[in-house]
């Protein structure tokens, strides 16, 4: 029986049963692994760029499912697959930035699959504001601990799976850094992960003013740190903004 770090449990748990399901940077290979053990998907390809990962996966394979052959493909992001291919692709433990040149390389390639479950080690929000300009939607963003720290896993769906469109309203960087969809989700582990931004906020100001003789409130460094820390209280249930 395979059990699954909590991090990528969230991720197994918002795969509809019968979705086929492609693993970018699958590593081990444990996610797929446990989708065809549950009996969740109908096809599961697991892929990477790496030889020596990819290896892990095949080895895994071998030792849980001596008598499946499973679809191990070596390459990089979206090239391994076929438009259309599968209903849903996992990107998980791979840089923000990355994310995005992947999804970016060939982006009608990347607008033919039904939705995506990313979980950018950093950069989430330059990836959302990447995702919100292309017409995808973020539907829910979970955080969740993972070795002392707090990751942000988004099911995201393409265009044409929710009537979206391109969207063209002017959003500011603090609100795709920190996303409204956290203040509807607001559970312990959501509260933690912006407290402990706050408070780091916090800090970088307080030892930009003590590394000075005087405050200078007009400075752009701290008016941006004091910006965060007004969304951050915001979407923590303080004050409300306009």
């Amino acid at each position: 029986m395979i059990i699954l770090t909590e991090r990528l449990q969230t991720i197994a748990d918002n795969i509809e049963i019968g979705e086929r399901v492609a693993d970018i940077g699958t590593d081990h290979g444990y996610l797929p692994l446990y989708l065809f053990e549950k009996n969740i998907s109908t096809k599961v390809i697991m892929a990477d760029v790496s030889n020596g990962s990819l290896l892990k996966a095949k080895e895994n394979c071998a030792r849980l499912f001596p008598d499946k052959e499973f679809d191990l493909r070596l390459g990089d992001g979206l090239d391994v697959l076929e438009n259309g291919e599968v209903d849903t692709v996992v990107m998980a433990g791979i840089g923000g930035l990355l994310t995005i040149d992947i999804l970016d390389w060939d982006i009608s390639k990347s607008l033919s699959y039904k939705k995506y479950i990313l979980q950018p080690r950093n950069n989430g929000g330059e990836l959302r504001r990447y995702l919100y300009e292309h017409g995808f939607k973020v539907s829910k963003l979970i955080i969740v601990p993972e070795n002392k720290r707090l990751c942000e896993i988004m099911v995201v769906y393409s265009p044409e799976n929710y009537g979206g469109k391109i969207n063209s309203r002017e959003i500011s960087d603090y609100e795709f850094e920190f996303p409204d969809i956290l203040k509807d989700s607001c559970d312990n582990n959501v509260k933690n992960y912006l407290q402990g931004i706050k408070e780091l906020e916090e800090r970088i100001i307080h030892n930009i003013i003590v590394g000075r003789e005087e405050e200078q409130e007009e400075d752009p460094s701290i008016l941006d740190h004091r910006c965060r820390i007004e969304r951050l209280d915001y979407l923590l249930g303080g004050n409300r903004e306009d």
